[in-house]
């Protein structure tokens, strides 16, 4: 039924923590299916039938790079698993810093705040800067989280529609969007769902635009390392001092390095003023909120010492974007671009004449393989007549997986 997998054997010295076993092998060997059936929640793997196999949440199938396994192993060893400092470690703080700095975000650990997720992040920097009365602009189609933190903050969300098929941002859109009560833009780049790198020259417009009306904007980037053409990611807060100065940029370390069930992110704020206010609405200064000193620890040892596993990742999601993407293209009824980024493919099956929910639902039935429907509850009314589908997963089991929904296509 599927590739066979290693069995588990337990936790203590087993195959979890296994720090002698090398890992940066992206091959079907690697992924642990009965491990993945026990623990990967959130739709996926111990959330479906077992002849199921989940192509929704974005979150990769393969175990963590070895390093961070030592770096938890060695920490837990010390036997001191106390409070950490209100704004985060400072090695953890230097490293996200660091990698910041490489982006060409001017950048001090003072100006990083530890998080427990990218999705606190990015509630605390809705939090920070806006309240009722408010609007904030958002794409669409995008993750459902940066309407939901807006509107958390009491603001009112106004999208701005995306053009369809190309994902770009459409000429002067954006620019009748802005009112006297818009306070922030929200991007999220590489965009979730579409998979596509925002040029430069559309980060450029936002800044200017941001810097003429006075807006703050919000940058999600947590996918900022997974980048699968030729089209390069920009962090917006590179573009100039002024711009980064009314930046607030946040991200984690799901997506690239498998880390969810830690829940560990990141806030860097552009400025002293940005960074104090982020630090007040994220509820760390009072215990309320704030990052377990472990999930930093394991996060510190990903950006200083995984480039090589984070690296090997991304060629295997080059490979598994050109593995797929062309496949799925071929379907009656599918239109499906390779992303430019992420590990989503978000085919267009308008032309199936169903509706998104129904069809992942009789692929689901038919074929025992999830997908995520292009639903508004998801990613706004711009995902409508979509389907999105992470291959973040074994050669082997994508295989199976697009074979499956092959086989369901001819036969409809």
């Amino acid at each position: 039924m599927f590739p066979s997998a290693p069995e588990s054997s337990g936790c203590r010295g087993g195959w979890l923590l296994n720090i002698d076993d090398p890992t940066g092998s992206f091959s079907p060997d690697a992924v642990n299916l009965s491990l993945l059936q026990q623990r990967a929640f959130n739709l996926r793997w111990a959330e479906v039938d077992t002849d199921v196999i989940p192509l929704t949440a974005a979150d990769p199938d393969f175990p963590v790079a070895t390093e961070i396994l030592e770096a938890i192993n060695a920490h837990v060893a010390d036997g001191i698993l106390g409070y950490g400092p209100t704004r985060g470690m400072l090695g953890f703080r230097e490293a996200v810093s660091k990698r910041m700095e490489e982006r060409q975000v001017p950048s001090s650990p003072d100006q990083i705040l530890a998080t427990d997720g990218a999705a606190s992040a990015l509630w605390a920097a809705c939090r920070a800067v806006l309240g009722p009365g408010d609007e904030a602009i958002t794409f669409d189609p995008v993750d459902f989280l940066l309407p939901h933190c807006s509107e958390q903050a009491g603001a009112t969300v106004v999208r701005c529609p995306l053009e369809r098929g190309s994902g770009a941002i459409a000429q002067d859109v954006l620019e009748q969007k802005i009112s006297d009560r818009t306070r922030a833009i929200l991007i999220c780049n590489p965009q979730n769902p579409t998979g596509r790198v925002l040029r430069v020259e559309e980060l450029q417009r936002i800044a200017r635009l941001a810097v003429d009306n006075d807006l703050v904007i919000i940058s999600d980037e947590i996918w900022a390392d997974i980048v699968l053409g030729d089209i390069q990611m920009t962090s917006i807060a590179s573009l100039s001092d002024e711009v980064a100065q009314r930046t607030i940029t946040v991200s984690g370390f799901s997506k690239t390095y498998g880390l969810a069930g830690l829940r560990i992110g990141f806030i860097h704020s552009g400025s002293g003023e940005l960074a104090d206010r982020v630090l007040e609405a994220s509820g760390a200064p009072r215990t309320i909120f704030g990052a377990s000193v472990l999930s930093q620890v394991a996060a510190e040892a990903a950006l200083s010492r995984c480039d090589g596993w984070r690296d090997g990742f991304i060629e295997h999601l080059k490979r598994m974007s050109r593995f797929a993407a062309p496949r799925l293209d071929a379907l009656d009824g599918f239109c499906c671009p390779q992303p430019e980024g992420t590990y989503l493919l978000f085919p267009d099956i308008v032309e199936t004449g169903m509706d998104a929910n129904d069809l992942a639902a009789e692929i689901l039935e038919q074929a025992r393989v999830a997908v995520v429907p292009g639903d508004e509850r998801w990613f706004g009314p711009g995902a409508k007549g979509h389907l999105r589908i992470s291959f973040a997963t074994s050669e082997a089991i994508l295989d199976e997986a697009i074979t499956r929904i092959e086989r369901w296509n001819r036969n409809r």
